[in-house]
């Protein structure tokens, strides 16, 4: 993306999964924030975020039709049982419906952020939406913000300190942890008042370096639908939580 052609809207990413083991999604939320809220931000009150008063969000839960492995479910709260108790079904035609929809109506062109996600939200993404032959629309973008903020405040090439997962990050920022963590909407949140904290260099690192949905693989090849009525009759899995 050339620095001339600027993002008019970023769309704040997470998704809850079952796990890192061929994951499915169990939740997703999007928050859509317009670039002049980003310059612009709400001066924060006694040092906590203050976050944009214009902005859109999208959330959703889906029944996985895999087992939700015990970790995930510890920490998201996400479990097979209590999403079939709320009658939520899979990750489907409609909910592409959904988030296509809730894309096309921001301000193009529209930049995908997501901390870690190009290692898991925006695969996983991916993954579902060719389970249905589906995708998102044309001309997004998509950046990772870990890679952009280990970058930016100069941490060395090795694997990732712990320091640079979101709920430290934020830490970093505003002297304390996240209300909440593990659901979609909070890490979403949380996500923007990170970028927030850097928004000039983040816009900035964005304009030049987010990659072109299109060159986004898959997680893995999706399998043929699982009936739910197996999923009932399988182990659980022992894979651990998506990454912080």
């Amino acid at each position: 993306m050339s620095q001339e052609t600027r993002f008019q809207t970023f769309v704040f990413v997470d998704l809850e999964g079952t796990g890192l083991d061929r994951p499915r999604l169990t939740e997703l939320c999007l928050t859509a924030v317009h670039r002049y809220s980003l310059e612009n931000p709400p001066h924060p009150a006694g040092g906590a975020p203050a976050l944009p008063r214009v902005l859109d969000k999208l959330c959703l839960c889906a029944y996985p039709n895999k087992p939700v492995c015990p970790r995930a479910a510890r920490l998201s709260g996400l479990s097979n049982e209590n999403l079939t108790e709320n009658g939520k079904p899979g990750f489907d035609g409609a909910a592409v419906t959904l988030i296509r929809a809730f894309l096309q109506r921001q301000a193009a062109p529209v930049c995908l952020v997501a901390h870690c996600g190009s290692r898991y939200d925006f695969p996983l993404l991916r993954t579902e939406l060719w389970r249905l032959g589906s995708d998102l629309p044309g001309g997004l973008h998509c950046a990772d913000t870990h890679l952009a903020l280990r970058e930016l405040l100069g941490a060395p090439c090795r694997p990732a300190p712990c320091g640079f997962s979101l709920p430290e990050l934020y830490r970093r920022f505003y002297s304390r942890y996240p209300a909440a963590s593990h659901t979609a909407e909070a890490d979403a949140l949380a996500l923007l008042s990170v970028f927030l904290a850097k928004a000039p260099e983040l816009l900035s690192w964005a304009d030049l370096n987010a990659r072109p949905w299109d060159e986004v693989q898959p997680a893995f090849q999706p399998p043929a639908k699982i009936p739910r009525r197996e999923v009932e009759e399988r182990e659980g899995c022992a894979s651990p939580a998506p990454p912080e």
